[in-house]
């Protein structure tokens, strides 16, 4: 358990970290909802395609 116990809290009180937890959510769905990135989008399709255009390796 914490430094403080659950029984030390007053009933009613905002438990203590509540105010991190709820930071911690906001920032998350923020960030979330956050397109990617054209350049990075590119740069997977390149990928992709260098992955295609490959020859295979003979795995023994």
């Amino acid at each position: 358990m914490t430094a403080i116990q659950s029984s030390e809290v007053r009933p009613g009180a905002v438990p203590p970290n509540a105010s991190i937890s709820r930071k911690l959510r906001d920032f998350y769905d923020a960030v979330q909802e956050e397109g990617i990135p054209d350049r990075f989008l590119d740069l997977l399709e390149r990928l992709e395609q260098a992955e295609k255009n490959a020859k295979p390796v003979n795995a023994k």
